[in-house]
This record gives structure tokens, C-alpha cells and sequence, in this order.
């Protein structure tokens, strides 16, 4: 009977102990996107930012929504945004500052999401 007990309670342990499984998940490492650099990626608004802008922000900024303006729906989204980038500073964007992980927003861009807004407007924000 003690033998039970005592394989019992290792029995138990060993299962306990072996269902601990941690799995670190490193940071996330900031994308670095320099405009100045002739071979560094091309930001494109059609398959980096809108996408961006669909999951993070269209729930409230459409037609309809808790803001309107700017409309960020993929159609929309390029027209509307105009008033929101300066091309001088890009760092001091609208579309960037507000949203951006340290922003005061309600939605928060990822620091890659961030790094790829800023990028994009940095390289001219075009409409590609």
C-alpha cells in the first residue's frame, strides 16, 4: 500500500511537472525602413498600410462610423488622408502620431505597423 501511495504521488507530480511548457516569445523587431537607401523595400499603400488601416481602423473611421473623417475604407482611404501626412516632417504625421504605439488613440499601431506608416510616408506616400 505505501508503495501505491508513493507511486501515486510521483506518478502525479511527473505529470504535473511535465505539462509546464513555457514558450518565450521574443520581441517583435522594429522594421527600419530608410528612404534614403536605394535598395531598401518599397512601402505600397495597396498591400502594406490599407490593410493596416482595415484591421486597426476602419470599425470607426468609415461612413457611418464612431468617425467619420477620415473615411479609411480601402476605396477612400488615399483621398482622405491627405490633410493627415506632412511630407516635410514625416515623424509628425497625423495618420503616424496619433495611432502610433506611444499615441493617444484608442487603436494602437504594432511597432512594425508604425515603422511601415512612417516608412511609407517618408518614401513620398504615394498611391501604389
Amino acid at each position: 500500500m505505501k508503495k501505491n501511495k508513493i507511486f501515486l504521488i510521483v506518478a502525479v507530480l511527473g505529470f504535473a511537472l511535465s505539462g509546464c511548457v513555457y514558450d518565450f516569445v521574443a520581441p517583435e523587431a522594429p522594421i527600419v525602413i530608410d528612404p534614403d537607401d536605394p535598395d531598401a523595400v518599397v512601402v505600397s499603400f495597396e498591400n502594406d498600410i490599407v490593410p493596416i488601416f482595415q484591421a486597426k481602423c476602419v470599425s470607426c473611421h468609415k461612413v457611418g462610423g464612431i468617425k467619420s473623417t477620415p473615411d479609411l475604407t480601402a476605396d477612400k482611404a488615399y483621398n482622405n488622408i491627405s490633410g493627415y501626412i506632412n511630407s516635410t516632417t514625416p515623424a509628425a504625421s497625423e495618420i503616424y502620431t496619433k495611432p502610433s504605439p506611444d499615441g493617444n488613440h484608442p487603436a494602437k499601431y504594432s511597432t512594425n505597423e508604425a515603422a511601415l506608416v512612417l516608412g511609407w510616408i517618408a518614401q513620398g506616400a504615394e498611391n501604389n
